[in-house]
């Protein structure tokens, strides 16, 4: 399947989209053949963020688990296809988001130095940390990473990460092909 029809399966969903998820999910098992798996994965980011519609977050957010993952499992390099993602999701500007940003930018010492805190900021940095700190406060495993998280953000922040947040999104819009189909 072509990377346009599997973006298309993706967005149909239902079982043909669980069919076009399996052509390009990582998977540890096939670590030795991944490259032909990344390589659609790529395409398909690539697509999908030219077409970003309101609908595809979803989407978005499930690439860039698996995107992650791959990066997790080699232990380093930073794709383009990552970067792309966490632009992508972001764009969505959910506080939701910030935890699945912080792994994508913690998958390898090359997306810990790549991946700008301005991507999380997208969504407000008091709606983040007002999020982050709901998750701290519950405790559980994901309280760990969220005050990381928010260590990360309050560190961007005080290093000028939010002087100039529209031009940064512009640049990073245009830096990654973002296409928005509709308001996000």
């Amino acid at each position: 399947m072509t990377p346009a029809a599997l973006l298309a399966t993706l967005r149909a969903d239902g079982e043909p989209a669980e069919a076009a998820r399996a052509q390009i999910r990582f998977s540890e098992s096939r670590l030795n053949t991944a490259d032909a798996f990344a390589e659609s994965r790529a395409e398909v980011a690539r697509l999908l963020a030219a077409t970003l519609r309101p609908s595809d977050r979803d989407i978005a957010c499930w690439l860039l688990e698996e995107e992650t993952a791959a990066h997790e499992a080699a232990g380093h390099g930073a794709s383009e296809a990552l970067y792309t993602l966490i632009a992508a999701v972001a764009r969505y500007a959910d506080p939701d988001d910030v935890l699945l940003l912080w792994r994508a930018r913690n998958a390898t010492p090359e997306t810990r130095a790549g991946v700008d805190a301005e991507q999380a900021l997208r969504a407000g940095f008091e709606r983040v940390r007002r999020r982050l700190s709901v998750l701290i406060q519950r405790g559980g495993p994901r309280a760990t990473e969220a005050a990381q998280a928010l260590e990360w953000l309050a560190a961007g922040v005080a290093t000028g990460a939010s002087d100039d947040l529209p031009g940064y999104f512009a640049w990073a819009d245009e830096r990654f092909g973002l296409r928005v189909s509709g308001p996000t």
